[in-house]
């Protein structure tokens, strides 16, 4: 009876451990120029952490696909650099495979809201460059470029919990072409979150994962022989 007292103990512990896990999530997005990266960090325990860098895209010709150079590094030390190509054709599937996944998904829209409600914005920098030569369509552009930044921060504030203030600027370039942008977001959340939304949508799915695989696997067959 002690042992089993202590074990309980020990998994009841284990479990709330797991539960207030604290994840940050930090991304950063740069284009200036021709280049274009996107660096993602995420932290566990405010120590543990592991970095992706990824350019955005370039193409191969050879293969005509679209190809991701990815660049990871962990608190171990761990430095791993890799190749991701993706066809266009891969890259259709794949979205059309998500498309399947996400329709058949009773209620997902409801689960997707409380657990991004409980997603806290600690961190929104949104910095940008913009010119096309001409100093009218240059005003105008940046007006528009406003706009969007007002509409994306109006639409993130309804669905996440912010614990900061957005910083957003824009530099009309009026004597040469520009388009640069820097943007930094910075995500907390508790693993418990993510944990008690997965369990939510298994319980829509009814547990049969394995039958809607089946069955986004036939769609997609079929969509490719039509």
């Amino acid at each position: 009876m002690f042992w089993f007292l202590i074990i309980a103990g020990g998994l009841l512990l284990l479990a709330v451990f797991i539960v207030v896990t604290p994840i940050e999530i930090s991304i950063q997005f740069e284009q200036k120029s021709k280049k274009q990266d996107i660096r993602v960090k995420i932290t566990v325990w405010y120590f543990f952490y592991k970095n992706f860098e990824i350019p955005v895209m370039s193409f191969d010709e050879e293969t005509s696909s679209v190809v991701f150079k990815e660049k990871s590094k962990s608190t171990a030390g761990n430095n791993k650099e890799k190749d991701i190509k993706e066809t266009p054709e891969e890259l259709k599937n794949q979205m059309e495979i998500l498309q399947l996944w996400l329709k058949h998904i009773d209620g997902l829209r409801s689960i997707l809201t409380s657990f991004l409600g409980k997603i806290k914005i600690i961190e929104f920098d949104w910095k940008s460059e913009i010119g096309i030569g001409d100093a009218a369509w240059t005003g105008f552009l940046t007006g528009m470029l406003w706009s969007v930044k007002s509409m994306a921060a109006g639409i993130a504030s309804a669905v996440f919990k912010w614990k900061c203030s957005p910083e957003m600027d824009i530099k009309p370039n009026f004597q040469k072409k520009a388009a640069d942008t820097t943007f930094s977001c910075m995500f907390f959340m508790r693993l418990g979150h993510a944990i008690i939304a997965g369990i939510r949508v298994m319980k829509h799915m009814n547990g049969n994962v394995f039958k809607l695989w089946q069955k986004t696997k036939e769609e997609t067959k079929n969509k490719e022989a039509s």
